[in-house]
């Protein structure tokens, strides 16, 4: 996957997710996206976790991949 779209109309949420990810970025994927999970569950409310999934939903291009990693459900 290539770098998200960066423009003015970018979500609060979305470039706030994505600025979490870059700090992660130098870990191993995995454990970026663990460690962005973790920061979500963490220091996020509700509403705004909510407001990021659904960002997911309408745009994803929007998101970095760690982030897009960070709210994929574990597997099996």
């Amino acid at each position: 996957m290539g770098e998200p779209q960066v423009t003015a109309a970018v979500p609060p949420v979305v470039r706030l997710a994505n600025d979490i990810a870059r700090q992660f970025a130098h870990l191993p994927p995995p454990e970026a996206a663990r460690a962005v999970a973790a920061h979500l569950d963490q220091f996020w409310e509700p509403r705004m976790r909510t407001a990021l999934v659904e960002e997911v939903a309408t745009d994803p291009d929007r998101l970095d991949p760690l982030v897009l990693a960070a709210l994929d459900p574990p597997p099996a």
